[in-house]
């Protein structure tokens, strides 16, 4: 395998020296003599040198790289962050490294260590519940600003959405249309933040109102079997119970399951949290909690951006509301079931 060419090699091909190098590069030979800078030009031709991302961004004095760590860039609400950050970063003369840590500390810490030694100007993750132990564990010294996901703490930048607000208040209409049970369907929620606020957005006031409810927990990789199996016997046991999925891809999975069931709906309530545009035109179409990823994405970047130049005009935290789209997947009536 050949021999990577370096900087040095340019240098020394050209006769200059590394930092001459360093500043064509950079953009900066407005002092450079015409014939050196044909003698560098020359030997970048020659050599197929092509710096890397890493070494300009330690040489350039203006910060340029974010580095953008989500649980798992697949999910459809995790595609609209990761836009917006991209857009305010492309607006700004910024570039983007994104990784998905899968929602496991061990690879979200490998990750950081990676950027790091990229040399990334700052951070923008999705942190695991476990982020304050990394922390710790390594030395950060970039500013990072928290999405979605907040771990404990003083003095930290994020912005989130109304998570553990915007259930309860679902919730509490779900009851006031009559739904006397309530399915909650979830992942894991004791790996993120996030869906700890969800889910207890929900139980809270249910346990206070005196409401039942029962828990289905799947596992990330589920299929329609597993789901099957949990949900079902519920269904036959209860009426005008409401199903209450706490993300998109459980939604999609619940939909699917409920094939034999769809006639029942509203008697059997169907909401989702975070929309999709499918929910808008199947039949009956499904109730959902819209939170603005785009808007969380571009958010956090700016605010990255803000506390990387140290020029605070932008406040460090910030909560997004989500709405609540009501559709005919949870039309119960009060008055026609009686």
């Amino acid at each position: 395998m050949a021999r990577k060419v370096t900087i040095k090699d340019i240098a020394e091909i050209a006769g200059v020296s590394k930092a001459t190098v360093s500043f064509f590069l950079n953009g900066k030979s407005n002092k450079m003599s015409a014939e050196t800078y044909q003698r560098i030009q020359d030997a970048i031709e020659e050599t197929g040198y092509s710096p890397s991302v890493a070494a300009r961004s330690l040489n350039d004095k203006s910060p340029h790289l974010f580095g953008v760590i989500i649980g798992n860039i697949t999910k459809p609400f995790a595609n609209r962050i990761v836009k917006g950050i991209e857009d305010y970063a492309n607006e700004n003369g910024w570039l983007t490294i994104t990784a998905s840590s899968e929602f496991e500390p061990e690879r979200e810490m490998s990750y950081i260590k990676s950027m790091l030694a990229l040399g990334v100007d700052g951070f923008l993750i999705q942190p695991t519940v476990n982020f304050n132990s990394i922390r710790k564990t390594l030395t950060i010294d970039k500013p990072i600003v928290f999405f979605d996901s907040v771990p404990a703490g003083e003095d930290q930048m994020y912005v989130k959405t109304d998570n553990y607000q915007s259930v309860r208040n679902a919730t509490e209409k779900l009851i006031q249309k009559g739904y006397e049970h309530f399915i909650i369907i979830s992942n894991n929620p004791y790996v993120l933040q996030t869906r700890i606020e969800r889910s207890t957005g929900c139980t809270d006031l249910l346990e206070e109102t005196g409401i039942g409810y029962d828990r289905i927990i799947l596992p990330t990789d589920a299929k329609e079997e597993l789901l099957t199996q949990q949900l079902y016997p519920l269904l036959d046991r209860y009426r005008n119970v409401c199903i209450f999925t706490l993300n998109s891809t459980l939604l999609q999975l619940t939909w699917t399951v409920l094939t034999p069931y769809r006639s029942r709906i509203p008697e059997i309530g169907l909401i989702g949290y975070d929309h999709e545009t499918w929910c808008d035109y199947v039949v009956p179409s499904i109730t959902t909690i819209s939170q603005p990823a785009y808007e969380e994405g571009y958010t956090a970047a700016g605010i990255l951006m803000d506390a990387i130049h140290g020029d605070n005009e932008i406040e460090k935290v910030q909560v997004l509301r989500s709405e609540l789209r009501e559709r005919q997947s949870t039309a119960l009536c009060k008055a026609e079931e009686n």
